[in-house]
């Protein structure tokens, strides 16, 4: 090994460093500085650069050229644990609060580095956040993580920040339409808090509640305005963030909402928020879209509606942390689509309930990919007509711009069966899940009722969950370790545990279906088979198994990250985002998700191992 001085390459240092994170988001002169008291190291293959569980070095390693791969020493067999390659750091762990090097950094091929003083990276990371963020992702997930340029997260703006400039407009249940229609038209709003005696609110109005009282015949406009009111209001609390408050304003398909001081209908309002003060943060007005797709004309009006709601979605898709409300907005579209197409393919009327499965049914679809669909029917509907009117929804799909879910394990006629069927069905699947092939039905398992009677889905459930039980879910438990995460990426491939490299990520099997086959596990353990999505099955374990608090907090924060890139890369390429190159993530996104992979890693083999369901 050959020890050179940098001191009359600094430019040069410098202008490798800045094309790699962390350094990228560091002033040139600060480079300069670090690259002036680096040095450079030089080693042949084979050699050691790192020895596990040595005191940290006086120096970090920046790879320059080479390839170094770091190896598990703890036990009789090495374990290779990641591979890297120019521009990738050594020893960073050191800035996590890890006291000794985590694993021995061994030399592929003819490997130069640049060594730099840790104290001065240490103070470079304090100097600049983005750097630190990079650094803090070693070996650990975060959702933090916001890419250069996009918006901020909305997640922290709350529906109050809108409307604190507006004066509420109020009318009392006894005052006049006409009365309530003026007070409207003279403040210039476009919303208005019917209140009773006590200012709790009865209603909100807006300009099409009063257009309808109208075209429906109308009357006396000095009749009570209490005439118009014919549902709850939508009511949220004082601390109600804007992604609340457009999923609360979806569901309801309603134009307003009313703030009240607890956060309850026997709350006194204190604000209304419409359509349009939510489109003034977002330009699109999302409560807008989803209404509109329930008026929708035809399957052109739907596509196009489609691909407006996917772009709103990339548009505020900026962190992990912000998938939470956009997946419950795309599964509200997605809902909201297959409703009208039910409708105008004269299903609408069958004694039967329509269901999402898989991805869908656990409102976890956030690109185009066409929701999974099962029809259960009530055991009094003739099943010909039925069949005809799924094959129908089916077909408009791709109408409607939807890219077709390939490989589904049954044909498409399968898919539509009596309760009575579905409750065989899933008895046989519980009760013998090796002989009947459970594995191939585990979608099945994710079912949400969408339109219809809701009463059927119960049923099913109910079904499933008598029939759990230990022997069940020590199959089900390790079958979870039919899919593993890669180990690490290297340069535009995914390396897997034997060094073995892909060009493609497979995200969808090797790092989404893991967690959402444990979370499936783990659900059912707690009872709550049905209409949960991951995060809210890997929450229910938290209190199911108090013990394992941060694993499983670790797990739903890499779901969120994995489900974070699938939506962003998958919608801006027009594809599912199943399957996607490396080339398409950033040097922080890989960054983060190897800590994910590590994540995953562990949750699959704690699940695998019968003794936690001993203690459920």
């Amino acid at each position: 090994m050959a020890l050179v001085e940098t001191a009359t390459i600094s430019y040069r240092v410098a202008d490798f460093l800045k094309k790699h994170p962390p350094f990228h988001s560091v002033a040139d002169e600060d480079l300069l500085a670090l690259a002036a008291r680096g040095r450079v190291r030089f080693y042949e293959p084979n050699e050691y650069l790192l020895w596990q569980g040595e005191p940290h070095r006086p120096q970090v390693f920046v790879i320059q050229q080479g390839t170094v791969s770091l190896w598990d020493e703890s036990s009789t067999l090495a374990e290779l644990r990641d591979v890297r390659g120019a521009g990738d750091m050594l020893g960073i762990e050191r800035f996590n609060d890890v006291h000794a090097c985590l694993y021995s950094a061994r030399s592929e091929s003819d490997v130069v580095v640049y060594a730099f003083p840790s104290e001065d990276l240490e103070e470079l990371f304090s100097k600049y956040p983005r750097a630190r963020e990079y650094v803090n992702a070693e070996g650990r997930v975060t959702v933090d993580y916001h890419a250069t340029g996009e918006r901020r997260d909305l997640s922290g703006v709350f529906l109050q920040q809108l409307v604190a400039h507006k004066t509420l407009v109020r009318c009392d249940t006894r005052d006049s339409i006409r009365d309530a229609a003026r007070r409207m038209i003279t403040a210039g709003a476009d919303a208005l808090a019917v209140v009773d005696a006590e200012h709790r609110a009865r209603a909100i109005l807006t300009a099409t509640d009063f257009v309808e009282w109208v075209a429906q015949g109308g009357g006396s406009a000095d009749e009570p305005v209490e005439r118009l009111v014919d549902a709850a209001p939508v009511v949220l609390g004082a601390n109600a963030t804007v992604p609340e408050g457009v999923l609360a304003m979806s569901r309801a398909d309603a134009q307003a909402l009313a703030i009240t001081h607890d956060g309850t209908a026997h709350g006194r309002v204190s604000a209304v928020v419409s359509s349009r003060d939510l489109g003034a943060v977002f330009g699109e007005q999302p409560v807008t879209l989803l209404h509109e797709i329930r008026g929708a004309a035809d399957t052109q009006a739907l596509r196009d509606l489609n691909h407006r709601a996917r772009a709103f979605t990339l548009q505020y898709l900026t962190s992990a942390a912000s998938v939470d409300w956009l997946a419950q907005f795309t599964q509200l579209t997605d809902a909201s689509i297959l409703r009208r197409i039910v409708a105008m393919a004269g299903g609408g009327q069958l004694a039967a309930c329509w269901c999402f499965a898989g991805s869908s049914g656990r409102a976890e679809s956030l690109t185009r990919l066409a929701p999974q669909i099962v029809l259960v029917l009530d055991n009094g509907q003739a099943r010909g007509p039925a069949l005809d009117a799924y094959n129908r929804v089916i077909a408009s799909l791709p109408e409607c711009d939807y890219i077709p879910r390939l490989n589904l394990p049954f044909t498409s006629s399968f898919y539509v069966a009596t309760l009575d069927e579905w409750k065989d069905r899933y008895r046989r699947w519980v009760s013998e899940p090796v002989r009947e092939e459970m594995y191939r039905s585990r979608t099945l398992f994710d079912l949400r009722p969408i339109h219809g009677r809701s009463s059927l889905w119960e049923e099913i459930g109910t079904t499933v969950t008598e029939r759990v039980d230990t022997d069940f879910l020590h199959v089900i438990a390790n079958d979870c370790l039919a899919s593993l995460p890669p180990l690490t990426f290297f340069q535009d491939a995914v390396v897997d545990k034997s060094g073995e490299q892909t060009a493609i990520f497979h995200l969808e099997e090797s790092a989404l279906r893991p967690l959402v086959d444990v979370g499936r596990v783990f659900g059912m353990a707690a009872g709550t088979v049905f209409g949960h999505s991951t995060i809210e099955r890997l929450a229910t374990t938290r209190t199911l198994l108090p013990d394992q608090q941060e694993l499983f907090r670790e797990a739903a924060d890499t779901f969120r990250v994995v489900l974070w890139q699938q939506g962003r890369i998958g919608i801006s390429e027009g594809t599912s985002g199943i399957d996607l190159p490396p080339a398409l993530l950033s040097r922080h996104d890989r960054q983060i998700l190897k800590g994910g992979f590590r994540s995953i890693l562990r949750l699959l083999q704690f699940t695998a191992n019968p003794a936690w369901i001993a203690t459920r």
